[in-house]
């Protein structure tokens, strides 16, 4: 069975952080997989370290048979989902792991929790699914500040006249074309107006969805998070695939639909995910300090999501420092933004190589259309002066 690790608590979080960021936030991971695997190209030879979010990201990297697969989040709630997640693999049929995980049945866990699930997870983790065992039962993807915040769009949404039924047409469209004029007929004469700009730039709705204060303080302060949201919406409609695009299915609808499901839940994947189970390391505790105990040079690949978006930029250098320190000469790291730029510190970027192209091209076809920007790096050089051969 994987690994667990709780690290020491050593960094402080402020109040609303604290608030923001306490139990289950994301019941799923928000990066789109085949972007990610385009830019990291996996190998068995990979140690591979992911944030967890919910989990999908590190599973869907598994489902590529990395040697190694280190997982690591801040929050323990976001690992406890993923720890539930790696229990159903080792112990649970697909269908039953299908059924819990795609919500298609959920409630088929609360017969399998206690003698299959509970005893392949973590105290910690069984301490927190002891108590919150019914959001799984009842679809993961209805809870969680996540969930909470897709329930009120849902309902938002209905309030100004866009019925579900409309939605559901839409996922089945097949041409770009055909969603720009859905969208300019029930999408946008709609939606933008006063209300949604009250809607957008009301703080705590935008906290349950998992934008930290600090990111929303940067993609505002450099955007305006209205134009930013209407930008990022108009481009999901009329710009990226509806059809497989689960993402924005589950946002407007509540649910996934067929096998239209992120790579971790398919069928073909779930043999290769339970035979790398003991490749898994959990871990609960924060990036950097992680990494400043890891052997130098040990690490290949690195998904670090949206992290420094929240960061200060000492802390960005810092923990890309980190990064650098662990990383092979060669190693890939990718990371998101918010906004539509973020660039490494210019005493990081001396050591890296960007791909901006490569990462241009990936970008354009994310279907979570929720991120500013993309980027991918590879090391070429160390702090302390090695350089590939």
């Amino acid at each position: 069975m994987p690994e667990v690790l709780d690290l020491p608590s050593v960094e402080q979080r402020g109040v609303l952080e604290r608030l923001v960021f306490h139990g289950i936030v994301f019941n799923m991971s928000w990066e789109d997989p085949e972007m990610d695997r385009r830019a990291f190209n996996l190998t068995g030879n990979d140690t591979v370290i992911s944030i967890s979010s919910a989990g999908c990201n590190p599973l869907n990297f598994l489902c590529q048979s990395p040697r190694k697969l280190i997982s690591i989040d801040g929050n323990p709630a976001q690992n406890a989902i993923l720890e539930l997640k790696l229990a159903a693999i080792k112990t649970l049929a697909h269908a039953t792991f299908f059924d819990i995980f795609a919500a298609r049945n959920p409630a088929v866990v609360t017969r399998v929790y206690h003698r299959q699930l509970r005893p392949n997870i973590s105290p910690r983790s069984q301490r927190f699914w002891d108590e919150n065992l019914w959001m799984a039962a009842r679809g993961i993807y209805n809870f969680g500040r996540m969930g909470l915040f897709c329930r009120i769009l849902r309902r938002f949404l209905d309030l100004l006249g866009i019925s579900r039924n409309q939605f559901e047409e839409f996922f089945e469209l097949r041409t770009l074309g055909e969603q720009r004029e859905w969208y300019e007929k029930y999408g946008a004469p709609k939606v933008w107006g006063p209300w949604s700009r009250r809607f957008v730039m009301f703080r705590p709705l935008l906290y349950l969805c998992g934008v930290h204060p600090e990111q929303y303080r940067l993609v505002n302060g450099r955007h305006d998070m209205y134009e930013y949201v209407k930008e990022r919406v108009e481009y999901a409609f009329t710009k990226v695939p509806a059809y497989d695009n689960y993402f924005l299915s589950l946002v407007l609808t509540g649910r996934f639909r067929g096998n239209r499901v992120p790579p971790y839940l398919l069928e073909e994947n779930f043999e290769t995910l339970r035979n790398n189970l003991g490749r898994v390391l959990v871990v609960n505790g924060w990036l950097g300090p992680f990494l400043d105990t890891q052997p130098e040079g040990s690490i290949t690949k690195f998904n670090l999501l949206d992290i420094f978006d929240w960061m200060t930029p000492e802390m960005f250098e810092s923990t890309l420092r980190s990064v650098l320190r662990a990383a092979s000469l060669g190693a890939t790291l990718i990371y998101r933004s918010g906004s539509y730029r973020l660039d490494p510190p210019a005493s990081i970027l001396r050591h890296v190589e960007r791909h901006d192209d490569l990462a241009a091209q990936l970008f354009a076809t994310d279907r979570s259309t929720t991120y500013g920007s993309f980027y991918i790096l590879t090391v070429k050089s160390k702090p302390n002066g090695h350089t590939p051969s």
